[in-house]
Order: structure tokens, then sequence, then C-alpha cells
């Protein structure tokens, strides 16, 4: 079994995230609710959109506040289906308060378009008041391979609770999609890698299936035929002896299922050139991943020392 080393692939990253010239352009970060007005035990999606305005962007950072008049509302999911965003060094986060989520998502190669979608909350109203989300502390930065950060403008959402009338049925956006979700996540392929940068030097494998129905939920992931442990989209091997086999398995929302082996197996049907092909589609979201995770650091460097 061969595992690909990772030093170079910030390399490859950067030039592949250097080919467009510098913008200086604003992006406009914003939220759509599915719906505007609400009843008390209803559930609404509020998607988080970015506008690129002509700017070539990369990666995005930041936060997103809830700010409730009666304490009103419960994030119940997050949701990265139809995200334009492939590369997250943080997925979308909640904190222990329940008021602010945070998030790191990046795009190989950059994107310019407008009203892209990040990610979708699925917020649940339990009283009536108004809530209030808006996005805060948001960095936007410029696909010219430097980290330049663009300017950003932003636009938050309010959704208005009602109390609930007697005999009225309870409205869930989610649920309804979720319901009616059939279609399992795309096929997608393991990659093993090594870098003495990560994970003290061990091997791991990493992955990424996507769904544009409900989102990716979790992996299970067995090594050597073994029990099967729930795992992000790396994974790092018990067996280190360069001869292990994984089985994973992608599950999406509605709990609809892929799975993926390694090595590949002889006779799979999927043809050596496509198999390439995502190889290194895969192999620049790995680099890109650690640009963007340091420009997070750097940024939380920053922070500490003002």
């Amino acid at each position: 079994m061969k595992y690909i080393n990772l030093k170079n692939l910030v390399i490859l990253a950067a030039v592949v995230v250097g080919f467009a010239p510098l913008q200086t352009f604003a992006a406009t970060v914003y939220l759509e609710a599915s719906r505007n007005t609400i009843s008390v035990g209803d559930t609404a999606i509020v998607t988080v959109k970015i506008n690129a305005e002509a700017a070539v962007l990369n990666s995005v950072d930041g936060d997103i506040t809830l700010k409730a008049s009666t304490g009103n509302v419960a994030v119940q999911e997050f949701s990265l289906a139809n995200s334009s965003f492939g590369l997250w060094p943080r997925t979308p986060s909640l904190s222990t308060d329940g008021r602010t989520i945070s998030f790191v998502g990046g795009v190989p190669g950059g994107f310019s378009i407008e009203g892209a979608t990040l990610f979708k909350i699925i917020v649940q109203a339990t009283k009536a008041g108004t809530i209030s989300i808006n996005p805060q502390n948001i960095s936007v930065f410029i696909n010219d391979g430097k980290g330049t950060k663009a300017a950003v403008q932003i636009k938050g959402t309010t959704i208005e609770v009602t109390p609930s009338k007697s005999g009225s049925a309870v409205n869930n956006d989610w649920s309804s999609i979720v319901s009616t979700d059939r279609t399992p996540p795309a096929p997608f392929i393991i990659v093993p890698g090594q870098d003495d940068s990560l994970f003290a030097g061990k091997k791991f494998a990493f992955f990424s299936a996507v769904d544009n129905q409900t989102g990716i939920d979790h992996y299970d992931v067995s090594e050597n035929g073994g029990t099967a442990v729930r795992s992000g989209s790396t994974y790092v091997f018990q067996d280190q002896s360069g001869n292990a086999t994984l089985n994973v398995i992608a599950y999406d929302k509605a709990g609809n299922k892929v799975s993926a082996v390694y090595p590949v197996e002889a006779g799979n049907g999927i043809h050596w050139q496509v198999i390439i092909l995502v190889i290194v589609i895969l192999l620049v979201i790995y680099g890109l991943y650690k640009v963007v995770s340091k420009k997070v650091k750097n940024k939380k460097h920053v922070s500490k020392s003002l």
C-alpha cells in the first residue's frame, strides 16, 4: 500500500488557487429564511449565502449569531447540502450557550458565484417573539495565493414567531425535505496519506462524500474487518503497518448511505482515469485545508496578541 506524502500539497494548492488575478471587490454574506413568520413549534431553514460580486474567492470564516427576544429559538441541525464549499476545516458548530455558530469553509481553485450556498441552519421556535440571526466577524479571502482579505458586507434576517393556534399542525420545513430524500450520497474514494506535520506523522485516510439533498451526516469506518467507528472525513489508521484495509460508509441526514473500500477492489467498474482525477481533486482540497487552517491559526494568534 503506497501512502501519499502531503508536504508538497500546499504548494500544489497554492498554484491552483493562484491562477486567478488579484481582485479588490467586496463580497456579501447574507441569510435567507425559508419562512419569515412561523408559529411556536415550527421549524424553519436559514440558508447562509455569499455573493462573490465579481471577485474570485476561496475561503470564508466567521460566526452567525442568534438573538431571541424571549429565548425562543433552538438550533436543531446543520446541513451542507448544495453547498458550493467542499472544504471545511471547521464545519458549522454551535457554542455551548446555543447563540453563536462558528465556521470555516473553503473552495479549492476559488469561485465567483452570486448566491452561493455556504450551509443551512435548521432552527425551531420554542416561544413567541422575534428571532434575529446575523453574520458576525466574517472574513472572506481572495483567491490570489496570498490570503488577501476582501471587503465584506453582511445582511441578517429576522423571523417573527407567533403563538401556536389550537388544533393547528406544526410545520417542519426540514423534516419535509428529509422525508422525501431517497437518494444516497454520491460515490467517493478513500485516499491514504502521511505527513510529518499531521497526526504525529501517522498514516491516515482522507475521504469526502457529497450529498445534495440533505447533506452528509457522518461516516462509519471499519478497519481490517473490525467493528465500525464513527468518523469525520479523516481517519488515522490503528494498523500502521501499511497493509490495513478500510470500509467506509457515508450516511446522509435521511439515513441513505454509500460505501467505499481501500484498497480499491479490482473490477469495481471505476475507470482508472476517474480515480486519478478524483485523487488529484482530493489532494488539492487537502492542500487548501492546510492553507485555510493556517489562516485560522494566524487569526487566533493575532487576536490573543491584541
